[in-house]
């Protein structure tokens, strides 16, 4: 019974519920990119993550005190390093669906949808430890 979702959408009646075989979620916090991802895959490898994939999150993280142009070039390369590693890591593990309690930002949504693969951020906690339980049953 822990598997079992129930979603109320606004609007709707009883009369239109409906059994969803697989999983399913609310319609997450999207950003540019979104609409070039699959939308049903079936039987998919799915990752989830308590981690931010958006550039915000890389600059705040770090205090940079440049005294050249060559400094802040540097700088900026490991920027794309950092988030691409990270990305480049999720697509080699074979996930076709990546679902993240944080925000996965506009780059590594486009990144993605490249890649075929879905991906949504600020998935609701709940969901996410269900569509866990689901695939270590």
């Amino acid at each position: 019974m822990n598997l079992l979702g129930i979603k109320n959408v606004p609007g709707g009646n009883i009369k239109e519920s409906f059994l969803v075989e697989g999983i399913a979620f609310e319609n997450c916090f999207t950003y540019a990119g979104y609409e070039q991802q699959p939308k049903k895959i079936n039987n998919p490898k799915t990752t989830c993550l308590n981690l931010e994939l958006e550039w915000k999150s890389e600059k705040e993280k770090v205090e940079l005190r440049i005294h050249s142009v060559e400094e802040y070039e540097e700088f900026s390369d490991a920027k794309w390093k950092i988030i691409n590693d990270k990305l480049n890591l999720i697509i080699q593990s074979g996930a076709k669906v990546v679902l993240s309690k944080l925000p996965i930002g506009d780059y590594a949504t486009q990144y993605f949808a490249k890649h075929d693969i879905f991906c949504a951020g600020r998935v609701d906690e709940n969901d996410l430890k269900r569509i866990s339980a689901f695939y270590n049953k």
